[in-house]
């Protein structure tokens, strides 16, 4: 029960502090675009209260722009200051080895197995009536460089760092129980979310991962394909945002045939990804106990 207690409190530091780190970081860049905003004329000082309230304010067609640049800025403050956070704190230390701590056949196989995986989970959860919350926001953050680069790159070594390397890696030396740690870390990374959709998909990706860092015993395999995985959303929103379904696969299906395309590909990435996962199993070696991860070496 100690020890039950001990990774709860893990979780809730982890996650309280990131919070905290992100609520105020972008609120201290929101106040920074603001005065700089006063300061450069953009913004009528007399004005602002003619706008009645906050929310008001924060809509008009001047801050727009000014909110998302400071929604970007304090991603990135808060993942830099929270990569900093965990390694400070000795739950998982940021070493130069974790880019060398996977040989290269594993590292391919691994990160074609997030490629199909992330495909076949995609189709799948577009067979559920869940709600997509953040589209908005994060169509913003990916018209701006700063916003982009956060998103597809830092966040996800951020996660695996977090989720991975911190919460599930403290699991699995402290119970040993390796399903566990990958379903707990998982789930907690989809909750995480906070977005209906993202619940779904990220609570299923992340045990996905978790199961490739527990085989690999490496950090870098399922960084890259988070990597993967968020680059090609964030293209996918820069270009194809305003293009409906009907126009990517074309208007001569219908319903019914569009049905049996999206199980045929569903059923087909995921006979590839169970096969790779059977080949990345075989060949790596037996899994350590206790477990030790490659890069930290506890």
């Amino acid at each position: 029960m100690k020890k039950f207690f001990k990774v709860l409190g893990v979780i809730a530091l982890l996650i309280v502090v990131y919070s905290l780190f992100q609520g105020l970081l972008t609120g201290l860049a929101m106040v920074v675009f603001v005065v700089y905003a006063i300061i450069a004329g953009k913004i009528d000082v007399n004005a602002i209260a003619t706008y009645g309230d906050a929310q008001a304010f924060m809509e008009n067609p001047v801050m727009e722009g000014y909110v998302t640049d400071a929604m970007a800025w304090g991603l990135f403050l808060s993942a830099i200051n929270m990569l900093l956070f965990i390694h400070l704190t000795r739950l998982f230390r940021l070493r130069m080895s974790i880019f060398g701590s996977i040989a290269r056949r594993p590292l391919v196989f691994s990160t074609f197995l997030v490629f199909t995986s992330m495909f076949a989970l995609n189709i799948f959860v577009q067979w559920f009536p869940l709600e997509d919350m953040l589209t908005d926001q994060f169509e913003g953050l990916t018209h701006t460089l700063l916003g982009a680069f956060t998103i597809s790159v830092l966040a996800p070594v951020l996660e695996e760092v977090m989720f991975r390397g911190a919460i599930q890696g403290y699991m699995m030396r402290r119970f040993r129980r390796p399903w566990l740690a990958i379903v707990v870390a998982g789930l907690v990374f989809g909750i995480f979310h906070m977005n209906p959709v993202q619940v779904v998909y990220a609570s299923l990706l992340g045990i996905i991962f978790g199961w490739i860092y527990y085989r690999t015993r490496s950090l870098l395999s399922v960084i890259v394909g988070h990597v993967l995985n968020n680059t090609i959303a964030t293209i996918t929103m820069l270009f194809f945002a305003d293009t409906s379904e009907a126009e990517l696969i074309g208007e001569n299906f219908s319903p019914v045939t569009e049905t049996a395309m999206e199980v045929m590909m569903f059923l087909g990435f995921a006979a590839v990804s169970v096969l790779l996962a059977i080949k990345l199993h075989r060949m790596l070696p037996p899994v350590q106990v206790p477990w030790s991860d490659a890069c930290d070496g506890e």
